[in-house]
Parts: structure tokens; C-alpha cells; sequence
């Protein structure tokens, strides 16, 4: 399964949830997003729906199925584009990894990954093409 624990995808988690939601037009509860995105607790996916469905990226709805209690689902919004999710969270998210794992500061840190940048982009502006 594609999502089942799936976090080296670089997707934020609400970016994961909203996919899988897109691709389940039957609708989810919050047990089964957590379930199936490796996402704990369940209490998030809730929180992360329920800004998702604020945004109207997705319509959240109390079903009943037969034998089990009322649950909240989750289903698609025909048309919800994933494109209004901000890409600086999935940085800063893996800057803070970074700083934790290496003990060094984000300064630190982004001052390599730019003159790693910079040498890198030198290099190839200067091969004759």
C-alpha cells in the first residue's frame, strides 16, 4: 500500500492525508486515515481534517453503518487542489530534523547547503555547453 507508513515521500502529513482521502471517493473515518498513513495518535487526523475541511479540501460528514455506531467520514472534494499546501513547512520540518539528529545550529546548517549551492551552480555555469 502507498501510504501505509510512508514518510519518506516528503509529503507534510495533512499533504499525505489529502491524498489518500482523494483517492477514497467511499469516504474514511479518522481510524482508517491513521491506519492506513501510519499517522499517530488518531487525534491528529482529526485535527488535520478538520483544517482541511475549514479550507474546503475535503467534506467531513457523520455516517452510519449497519452494526457499528455513527462515525465521521471523510470524503473528496471534486476539483480540491492540493497546490494551496505551503512548501516552507516541509523545509522547516526537515531543517528542525536535521538540527536535532547533527546537534548543529540552522544557521550552520544553511550556510553549508549554500555555498554547497553555490559551488555547485558555478561548476556548471562554468562547463562549456
Amino acid at each position: 500500500m502507498k501510504y501505509e507508513n510512508d514518510r519518506g515521500n516528503g509529503l507534510t502529513n495533512k499533504e499525505q492525508v489529502f491524498d489518500l482521502i482523494q483517492d477514497h471517493p467511499e469516504g474514511l473515518d479518522d481510524d482508517d486515515i491513521s491506519q492506513l498513513c501510519g499517522i499517530r495518535p488518531r487525534q491528529q487526523i482529526q485535527q488535520l481534517c478538520t483544517q482541511l475541511a475549514a479550507v474546503d479540501r475535503i467534506r467531513r460528514e457523520s455516517v452510519s453503518k449497519a452494526g457499528k455506531r455513527r462515525k465521521i467520514h471523510n470524503f473528496p472534494i471534486p476539483g480540491a487542489r492540493p497546490a494551496e499546501f505551503p512548501a516552507r513547512a516541509s523545509w522547516r520540518r526537515r531543517l528542525s530534523s536535521l538540527v536535532a539528529v547533527t546537534g548543529r545550529t540552522e544557521e550552520d546548517l544553511l550556510d553549508e547547503a549554500l555555498l554547497a549551492l553555490a559551488v555547485k551552480v558555478l561548476a556548471e555555469s562554468s562547463v562549456p555547453g
